[in-house]
């Protein structure tokens, strides 16, 4: 830990005022609102510790692990840093809250992951670089869309490929990891399929064949006419692993 110079506040690590408590059952009409993080607090509404742990770990929620209730049991929790915090500093006060409310006891553990790699295709990327009007975007932007004919449409705008692949996983059912080493912001299309959309069933991708060899829309067809690829495999990920806590959280 950075030493703190005489005369300095130290950062915060907890929250000012914060409230935790079970959810109602969803969903009674206008109860459901989008779960936010702000600059200095969050607003996280029907939300499961899995999901604050992921929050709170900077890790996707499939690694988390733990008893069944960390997926299941749903809370409200409305949090507020004290004057001076920053974005940045609200995963260590989720650690906290949820050390202190919920008696949370977890640890980080290596674990093996069935994944689909984001890679380079053999013919290079085919990707638009984003305009300099789009460099004023400051996160990605991904619109996504159903045809009439059942024909999905994902428009990404100033996308880099760790946002792409944060994004892939509802499409193709299993963890994307980027592995393509570009590093700009890109603007494109890719289509994808009704099944897709569903994730119900993992697919395998393409095992060769050049790039504009589709057989109606399919995620994995279009992202090689991108001159991308997505190909299996098992990667080991860190992990966090919940040892123990309590469903019920301790008074606000």
């Amino acid at each position: 830990m950075a030493a703190t110079g005489r005369g300095q506040t130290p950062p915060p690590s907890t929250f000012e005022v914060a409230s935790i408590k079970p959810a109602a059952p969803c969903c009674a009409p206008g109860q459901w609102r989008e779960s936010k993080a702000g600059e200095d607090r969050i607003d996280f509404r029907y939300v499961t510790l899995k999901y604050c742990m992921a929050f709170a770990y900077g890790l996707k929620e499939y690694q988390v692990s733990g008893p069944a209730w960390i997926g299941e049991v749903r809370y409200d929790i409305v949090a507020k840093g004290p004057e001076g915090t920053r974005r940045a500093q609200l995963a260590e006060m989720m650690q906290a809250l949820l050390r202190d409310r919920l008696k949370l006891v977890a640890h980080h553990e290596p674990k093996e992951f069935s994944v689909y790699a984001l890679v380079v295709g053999k013919g290079g990327p085919k990707l638009k670089e984003s305009s300099k009007e789009d460099a004023a975007l400051e996160h990605a932007a991904f619109g996504m869309s159903m045809s009439a004919t059942g024909v999905g449409r994902m428009e990404a705008k100033h996308a880099d490929m760790t946002s792409l692949a944060n994004t892939l996983p509802r499409l193709v059912g299993r963890p994307v990891v980027d592995l393509t080493g570009l590093a700009g912001r890109y603007d494109f299309e890719l289509e994808f399929s009704p099944q897709d959309a569903n994730a119900s069933v993992v697919q395998a991708p393409p095992a060769s064949g050049p790039a504009q060899a589709e057989v109606g829309a399919s995620i994995f067809s279009s992202i090689l006419r991108v001159g991308l690829r997505l190909e299996s495999q098992k990667r080991p990920l860190d992990a966090m692993v919940v040892d123990s806590g309590e469903k019920t959280p301790t008074e606000n």
